[in-house]
């Protein structure tokens, strides 16, 4: 399985960025501990997934969140372009982790699914992230990504049916402004 997430960079994340409008200061600590360790396995499940590599199975806890990430990957994905890479953009000076850049003739071209296990859709936030992501893949020229035609998050289900594509693509305007207002305000207060 992949390795957990660790960020590399000397730049605020997205998450970083981003995490006095998330709204996780309202939910008890133990409460955010046990969703932030789900996520964690759930996507390291969906990366090995995502590249073709074996992955011994997950708790009985998590088996629903894999496998509906399972399904949906085995139904849209033709081919992995980028899964779990720490990116950076100097000039704006953040960087980020993506769970996937994906092919998808299905769903119209370059697809970005960002993997959530919460069953409630956060729309400002998350397409603030994505948004934020997206503008990572343009910049960090390391990994030389194609254009991104649709973003999005990809909702797994506890009960193991197939995970819900929020398209965030019409938005995406609207969102970079809220990433781009949040990243100033970030600097401006941490500095």
């Amino acid at each position: 399985m992949p390795q957990e997430y660790s960020k590399q960079s000397e730049y605020p994340s997205v998450t970083e960025v981003l995490s006095p409008y998330s709204g996780y200061d309202q939910i008890p600590p133990w409460n955010l501990e046990k969703a932030a360790e789900r996520g964690t396995i759930v996507h390291a499940h969906c990366a090995a997934i995502a590249l073709g590599r074996w992955t011994p199975s997950p708790k009985d806890e998590y088996q629903g969140y894999v496998t509906s990430g399972r399904l949906w990957l085995e139904a849209y994905m033709d081919e992995p372009l980028l899964v779990e890479e720490e990116l950076e953009d100097p000039e704006l000076g953040y960087c980020g982790h993506p769970d996937l850049i994906i092919r998808s003739e299905k769903l119209g071209g370059v697809i970005m699914p960002d993997l959530k296990t919460p069953v409630q859709l956060h729309r400002k936030v998350w397409g603030a992230q994505l948004t934020g992501y997206e503008n990572l893949a343009k910049k960090d020229t390391r990994f030389s990504l194609p254009e991104i035609d649709r973003l999005g998050s990809l909702r797994l289900y506890e009960d193991g049916r197939m995970a819900k594509f929020d398209d965030f693509t019409d938005n995406r305007v609207a969102y970079w402004a809220a990433f781009y207002g949040a990243l100033i305000a970030h600097r401006f207060f941490m500095s």
